[in-house]
């Protein structure tokens, strides 16, 4: 039965939850879930079922994205808003590129704001099916700030939660007792370059991974920006593609079958893109999920379509 769950049931939620662990779940075989927390790696995404099974747990920190009213309306016992606009990326800038990644110094104390210390693992919720985005940008920004293996998304975000018939929790949420002491170490690994592009496309290096609605892809909508096409080369991905309508992600066999048909091998070393990197994102995330060699271009359309020295394909002489 569904409830609402004041701040006295808390204490109560908590104690459910750790008789919850000695219960077997039902894991959906794409989200595969580590046997325990502690110090086993999280897997990309993790499933109500398995959330529900270690909620509470001192390691255990969930972040769930949306505005303060959407949150104060519901969210998961225990978690800690998370304000993407103002947290995970960094301010606009007059005439940069839009959606950069956020100064990790500004992203260290925020997350130790939320508590996060240096053995905490992380689990991200996206508060509406339509914005799961948001949840593949702040995975992707964490794997980036050092914190692979140990930042995860919720398959479904909050929708499926409630859709779970669990308890969820009104209000403003938590309160961090104690500040985090987590430390980060931002990688450059993760994160494709201008020129790492470039040398991709002109020596046959990573495989482009465009995330783009085919639309966007195929030049046959107006983008916005300096240019239209794509970056040469790219095979097209959609984003939206690696979810069905409740944002919940296809199975595993569904998405090796999308990958396959757009012509990418199972040995491909890949580099995601978008207009911005949001959509990227999602995809970077989906594509480690299933155990991919990927990386992400954080500048995406936005930066290459301004650079004319850059190469495109797929340019419409004219658009629909």
């Amino acid at each position: 039965m569904r409830g609402i769950v004041s701040a006295g049931m808390r204490s109560v939620l908590r104690a459910i939850a750790l008789v919850a662990l000695a219960v077997a779940s039902n894991v959906p075989a794409f989200a595969q879930q580590v046997a325990a927390a502690g110090t086993a790696p999280l897997t990309p995404v993790v499933s109500v079922a398995w959330l529900g099974d270690w909620i509470g747990r001192p390691e255990i920190v969930i972040l769930q994205l949306g505005t303060a009213e959407s949150f104060a309306r519901g969210h998961i016992p225990g978690a800690i808003r998370l304000d993407f606009d103002a947290e995970v990326i960094a301010p606009g800038v007059e005439g940069g590129l839009r959606m950069e990644l956020p100064e990790p110094a500004a992203l260290q104390q925020a997350l130790r704001a939320k508590g996060v210390r240096a053995d905490s693992k992380i689990v991200i919720v996206f508060d509406v099916a339509t914005n799961f985005a948001r949840a593949g940008r702040t995975f992707f920004t964490l794997e980036w700030a050092g914190l692979r293996d140990r930042v995860a998304v919720l398959d479904g975000g909050y929708p499926s939660w409630q859709a779970s018939g669990r308890y969820i929790a009104t209000g403003p949420g938590k309160v961090v007792a104690v500040v985090g002491d987590i430390t980060l170490s931002p990688t450059g690994a993760l994160l494709a370059t201008k020129d790492s592009v470039r040398a991709s496309v002109a020596g046959g290096g990573r495989r482009m991974v465009d995330a783009r609605l085919s639309e966007f892809y195929n030049d046959e909508r107006d983008n916005g920006m300096p240019r239209g096409g794509r970056i040469v080369g790219a095979v097209n991905l959609p984003f939206n593609s690696a979810v069905n309508a409740n944002g919940m992600f296809k199975s595993r066999a569904e998405l090796e079958q999308l990958v396959a048909a757009a012509g990418i091998g199972a040995a491909d070393p890949l580099t995601t893109y978008c207009h911005i990197g949001l959509q990227a994102s999602w995809m970077y995330l989906t594509l480690r999920a299933l155990g991919r060699d990927v990386t992400m271009y954080d500048g995406s359309f936005d930066e290459w379509s301004r650079d004319v020295s850059l190469p495109v394909g797929g340019v419409r002489a004219t658009r629909p």
